[in-house]
């Protein structure tokens, strides 16, 4: 009989292994101390429990409550013998009073004794037992990163008062710890509360059998943001609060997270206000000027910028490095540069010139110049210079002999300097200056090459530009990657001092766009007698916290102040985040661009006005590009930086000469026109001078013929080939020379007459 029974019988011994075995994983996994138990009241309390908190359940989340086991422990002890157990109540339960710095804490439903005894979940007593696993917060610094605690008093659990279904209080005492108050009943009237701040409570322990139960609340958990593995996410709501870095006074200071992009230091405390008495007025002490006498044409203009002493640095670099290149071993014995002849100053002008007219004749290739084809013949190049020497020149150009490692500018360092001090020298600029980036071309390979997404070359050498917003360029940094001497934490702020550092301490006022301006460097500006005025980020650092939360309609402005820096945030079509020293609150009429009145901050309409200099100096060198492809960078910033003194020299012959203004390309002709003389106006002017006479040619030569036996000896003339044939492409030879010109040409009467007539 038995063995018949046996399926039955082995299935029900089956299944008590099986729970034993679970019963012996469990006891193995959880230690003594790390499973915590808690009396329930009698069943008659603990229905009433039930059933009266039954309205309150809603305003927890229930995604966040533990998963609870039990079991019937192996002995019963006694009730005084029993040893201190402790069950977690997630904190998510716990809710702030808005009246007082007081935490409400309102405990999950107990079970009835009558479920739980069915499930076998209670001692010999009737008192039921609830089991659960402590969580552990994870740490990224190990588990004992902080042990410190603070405790938590809650009432007893097995008092009347906990029979009630009001909410106890915690209350926050002096030393950081929670204290209830069982007389006042402060219910959540809104499910938002727990959900606003349950995510950054983690689970407290509760002791039931002590005298007074205290819940211990780590301050490493109220930073770990991974304190319970159910909790995957954190509610929309902290996160808002985590960017927006406010903190609600009735907590402790360390209870939220810090975010990152929070603002800090002064400028992010509530001592910005909208009073604009704190702006400061500054006097500017210069006064706009030309330091050297005014130009009377166009051509004394430009040589102020490009004067002897850069043209004697090129000839002499140009002509060392042609020595160089010539004696270097890749360089074949027929080659041009063996022949190299030392470069001039007079021939160095008219390279210069040459280069210049060929963004006014804009043709794909420099040889193109020299071309004789009907369709490319321009005979001014070839009248001026061969191409090879143009050619050959080009390749050889140079400006420093000195080689440097850890200056990456070092090539074309002599050349910035010059123009920067000479920027310096000849000129003193108004009030009023613009700072923003340039690029120049380049696409090859270059160690600084940058990208800026928003300019007309994207990629190429940056160029950090101080301007008049005329388009008046009065000094400029080039960007040459890490090594840099403004490179490094607060590089913007190196930029704007660097480029500033002669215009100090005198009124200027510098507009600059979000990628320079924030409230220090604002300070530090206004510290030496200089304005700003930009736009901002909103995310730099010392930002008002008020200004990046606001709300505004179209057309509102909001201001705040503090130290002398305005901080403003106004809506047209978009958001619009500014900051100035000068110009306060006020608003100003503006007509735009198809004509309308528009009201604007004065601060956008003066950046508005004044901040497109180097926009505008972009402009003017893009109507006549000189710049070729080239395999040296520094030959490409050379273009660059004459176009830039061409266009300076064209700004301050039109503001200080007594000269009628002239536009960009009348003043080009002007200075090319120098440059370039006529060559028929140099023979005509030669003409005058010298009487030219067609002579016969005095040369001879004895010719012998023979004639049968008969031998014969003529002396004969020497013919040349006619000049103006030749040029022509006829060959005529001619008895006839013009001994006053030079080397004594041979001319046939007609092609003399042609010449110098």
């Amino acid at each position: 009989m038995d063995n018949k029974a046996g399926p039955s019988g082995s299935k029900s011994t089956s299944s008590s292994r099986k729970k034993r075995r679970q019963s012996d994983d469990y006891e193995s996994d959880y230690s003594d101390e790390d499973v915590y138990s808690q009396r329930a009241d009698e069943d008659s309390s603990s229905s009433e429990d039930s059933s009266s908190c039954g309205s309150d359940d809603s305003i927890f989340d229930t995604r966040l409550k533990q998963k609870t086991t039990s079991r019937v422990p192996p002995a019963q002890p006694s009730r005084s013998s029993a040893p201190k157990t402790t069950s977690h109540i997630p904190l998510a339960q716990l809710s702030r009073s808005p009246a007082s710095k007081t935490v409400s804490c309102v405990p999950p439903p107990q079970p009835s004794s009558s479920s739980a005894s069915k499930r076998g979940l209670c001692e010999s007593d009737g008192r039921a037992i609830i089991q659960c696993k402590r969580l552990r917060p994870s740490f990224r610094d190990g588990p004992t990163r902080n042990n410190s605690t603070q405790s938590l008093k809650l009432p007893d659990l097995n008092s009347s008062s906990a029979s009630k279904s009001a909410p106890r209080l915690l209350e926050f005492d002096g030393d950081g710890s929670f204290e209830f108050n069982s007389e006042i009943d402060c219910r959540p009237t809104s499910p938002n509360i727990v959900q606003d701040y349950g995510d950054f409570l983690p689970d407290i322990p509760i002791n039931p059998t002590s005298s007074t139960p205290s819940v211990s609340l780590l301050r490493s958990d109220a930073i770990t943001p991974n304190l319970s593995p159910e909790r995957d996410d954190v509610s929309p709501s902290i996160m808002a609060v985590r960017r927006s870095g406010s903190r609600t006074p009735d907590l402790p200071d360390d209870f939220y997270l810090s975010p990152n992009n929070s603002p800090s230091g002064q400028g992010a405390t509530t001592t910005w206000s909208s009073d604009p008495s704190s702006m400061k007025s500054l006097e500017f002490t210069k006064e706009q000027e030309l330091l050297v006498p005014p130009p009377t044409d166009p051509y004394e203009a430009f040589r102020l910028m490009i004067d002897d002493e850069l043209l004697d640095l090129i000839v002499r670099e140009t002509n060392a490095n042609a020595i160089r290149v010539g004696n270097a071993q890749n360089v074949k014995q027929n080659s041009r540069i063996k022949s190299w002849k030392d470069l001039t100053k007079e021939e160095l002008l008219t390279f210069l010139g040459l280069l210049l007219h060929t963004g006014t004749i804009r043709l794909n290739r420099l040889s193109d110049y020299w071309k004789r084809h009907y369709l490319f013949n321009i005979p001014c190049f070839g009248q001026f210079m061969s191409r090879n020497r143009f050619l050959l020149i080009l390749r050889c150009l140079h400006f420093t002999s000195v080689t440097s490692e850890e200056d990456r500018l070092n090539k074309i360092r002599p050349f910035m300097d010059h123009f920067n001090n000479k920027m310096k020298t000849i000129y003193c600029p108004g009030k009023e200056l613009s700072l923003d980036e340039s690029m120049v071309l380049w696409r090859g390979r270059l160690l600084f090459r940058q990208y800026i997404k928003n300019k007309r070359h994207k990629y190429g050498i940056k160029l950090y530009v101080l301007a008049e917003p005329d388009g008046t360029v009065l000094k400029f940094q080039v960007y040459a990657g890490a090594n840099d001497e403004t490179s490094g934490q607060g590089h913007s702020s190196k930029i704007v001092f660097k480029l500033l550092e002669e215009r100090l301490d005198c009124g200027h006022h510098v507009y600059m766009d979000n990628y320079y301006n924030s409230y220090g460097l604002a300070v530090k500006l206004l510290d030496r007698q200089t304005y700003c005025t930009g736009t901002l980020r909103k995310n730099r650092k010392d930002n008002p916290v008020e200004i990046g939360s606001v709300s505004l309609e179209k057309g509102e402005n909001k201001s705040l102040f503090l130290n002398g820096v305005h901080v403003g945030k106004w809506r047209d079509k978009r958001y619009v985040l500014y900051i100035s020293t000068e110009h306060g609150s006020e608003m100003m009429e503006t007509t735009s661009k198809r004509g309308s009145i528009v009201v604007k901050p004065m601060a956008i309409v003066h950046y508005n006005n004044f901040m497109s200099g180097v926009d505008l100096q972009d402009q003017m060198l893009a109507y006549y590009p000189v710049q070729r492809k080239t395999l040296r960078w520094y030959k490409k910033l050379f273009v660059h930086m004459l176009q830039m003194s061409l266009t300076n020299a064209l700004h301050l012959y039109n503001t200080f000469s007594a000269n009628d203004k002239l536009n960009l390309y009348d003043f080009r002709m002007k200075i090319l026109e120098k440059l370039l003389p006529d060559p028929n106006d140099v023979n005509r002017r030669n003409v005058l001078k010298v009487k030219h006479e067609l002579t016969k040619i005095e040369k001879t030569r004895t010719r012998v013929k023979t004639v049968g036996r008969v031998t014969k000896q003529t002396i004969e003339v020497v013919r040349k080939e006619c000049k103006g044939c030749k040029s022509q492409k006829k060959r005529v030879q001619t008895i006839y020379e013009c001994k006053q010109c030079e080397g004594s040409p041979g001319f046939c009467t007609k092609c003399f007459c042609l010449a110098h007539s």
